[in-house]
């Protein structure tokens, strides 16, 4: 089975995974690293698991990492991230400090041309 996030990366992940415990097998801890760092909030505002028969088989929104632990098994490193959805609140919330975020950023351009001159 394969989760697929929102810029369209796959990640392999076991059959048991769940929208809040995804688990996969790795061979270095370096890979587990490599798995999470894609694991933003943008990419888990929308992601989906695909079975091997390409198929859909949940969809989900707004979720972010938590955090990851793993253990060593027969030279295999087993990987669990811990995800969880964020409220209604907290989806306004990010939405506004997004917002703010690229007014700053507008109004800071402003002041740079008007002052520059």
């Amino acid at each position: 089975m394969k989760i697929k996030l929102k810029d369209n990366t796959e990640l392999e992940v076991t059959d048991n995974s769940i929208a809040t415990t995804i688990t996969a097998e790795f061979d270095t801890v370096v890979e587990i690293e490599d798995n999470r760092q894609k694991l933003t909030d943008k990419n888990l505002s929308e992601f989906k698991f695909v079975n091997d028969d390409g198929n859909i088989v949940g969809n989900y929104e707004n979720y972010t990492f938590d955090n990851v632990t793993y253990a060593e098994k027969d030279n295999k490193f087993i990987a669990t991230y811990h995800l969880h959805q964020y409220s209604d609140i907290e989806v306004r919330l990010n939405a506004i400090e997004e917002g703010q975020a690229t007014q700053n950023d507008a109004i800071a351009e402003m002041s740079e041309v008007i002052y520059s001159e």
